[in-house]
């Protein structure tokens, strides 16, 4: 399996859900609480994948502060 296609899959519930939201935007009979339902199911979501995005960005920081640091060791060690 390629990395494309591992990544995607690691989506595969977001992309659903988008499916989803696009089937509930093409339903022209909504009612109002039909729409008041999909609207929380689709708040609880965000905040689902904002949560994930804020893990997923400090991960990414610590891990790009441990390269630089590595970087820096691996430049001083070269001038030796």
């Amino acid at each position: 399996m390629t990395d494309k296609n591992e990544t995607e899959l690691s989506f595969k519930e977001e992309k659903d859900f988008l499916n989803r939201i696009k089937k509930v935007k093409s339903k022209e009979d909504a009612d109002l609480l039909f729409l008041k339902i999909e609207y929380n199911i689709l708040a609880e979501n965000y905040e689902k994948l904002l949560k994930s995005t804020i893990l997923i960005s400090k991960t990414g920081d610590k891990a790009q502060k441990k390269l630089l640091k590595y970087k820096e060791i691996l430049e001083q060690l070269t001038k030796l």
